[in-house]
């Protein structure tokens, strides 16, 4: 295992290093100092970009920074692969134990292929849209009127009483692993429903799993709940909120969004994962006082 600190680096760090006049101080520092973790997300929406002359410079720096790193699988591979190794034995289950490492990707990442073909492009650009789209649908505005909580933690309170949403989510994540609902391997079915123990056993033992259960809260309790003009917002769109999940493989995640920088600070407190969510900004100012 490397010995020098992981950092993360969300498609908005990447998109920052494209567009800062004098980049290169800050990729040397991290390509000497750091190893790297590309989330697949990242890359799959630099391969949503539409303008050929920007994609190829993200594509470029994404490859560079390839020499020192490796490229993670997508968030929802992840959690299925999580989730079938605990269920299929979870006394010895351990999520490091579990490799999250896209090769595919990263063979993509030296080849190039995909960003040089614009209807491949265009695909994946409206893929992303409409997901988008769909992640927004899935939390309606609430017609409860009274009884509200005005703060996100005050919502876990109530959402992880017995029956309550956070183990709604949990146990609907567990269940779409498996059978057609899977994302990589459609060929295990899942007998029956795990029950609120086994549950609570995965979200002790699964650090992204854990994180995607309260991301997926905090935008429930954002969109679905929090009254308006009342307490903080948390906005982070779909990719961004999924990023989540790679929080347990990094030291450091670094991001240029500022909703996403406050959701997954967020998480990363609720959840209890050790891991320094930055602005791309502080990580800069960190390197030149050598902090």
């Amino acid at each position: 295992m490397s010995q020098k600190p992981i950092i993360a680096l969300d498609t908005s760090v990447l998109n920052r290093l494209v567009k800062d006049t004098d980049p290169e101080p800050f990729i040397a520092a991290i390509l000497t100092g750091y190893a790297i973790r590309i989330p697949e997300m990242s890359y799959g929406e630099i391969a949503a970009t539409r303008n050929p002359e920007v994609r190829k410079k993200l594509h470029d720096v994404c490859r560079r920074l390839l020499n020192v790193g490796m490229c993670i699988m997508p968030a929802h591979w992840i959690i299925d692969l999580h989730i079938k190794q605990f269920h299929h034995n979870p006394g010895h289950y351990n999520w490091l134990n579990v490799s999250a490492r896209a090769t595919i990707i990263e063979e993509e990442i030296q080849r190039g292929d995909f960003v040089n073909d614009e209807f491949l492009v265009e695909k994946q650009a409206t893929a992303l849209r409409c997901l988008q789209d769909e992640f927004e649908g899935a939390f309606p505005r609430s017609s409860r009127e009274t009884g509200i909580p005005c703060t996100f933690n005050e919502w876990l309170v109530e959402s992880q009483a017995g029956g309550g949403s956070f183990w709604n989510t949990a146990s609907g994540l567990y269940k779409a692993a498996f059978g057609s609902n899977s994302a990589i391997d459609t060929s295990v079915v899942l007998d029956s429903a795990p029950d609120d123990a086994t549950v609570k056993l995965l979200l002790n033992a699964c650090p992204p799993f854990r994180a995607m259960v309260y991301a997926f809260e905090l935008t429930h309790y954002d969109r679905s709940l929090r009254p308006i003009n009342r307490g903080p917002a948390y906005k982070a769109k779909r990719n961004d909120q999924m990023m989540a999940v790679f929080l347990p493989y990094c030291d450091q995640f670094l991001t240029n969004d500022g909703d996403q920088l406050k959701c997954l600070r967020e998480v990363a407190s609720c959840a209890h994962i050790p891991v320094n969510v930055r602005s791309y900004d502080d990580f800069c100012s960190s390197l030149i006082v050598g902090s």
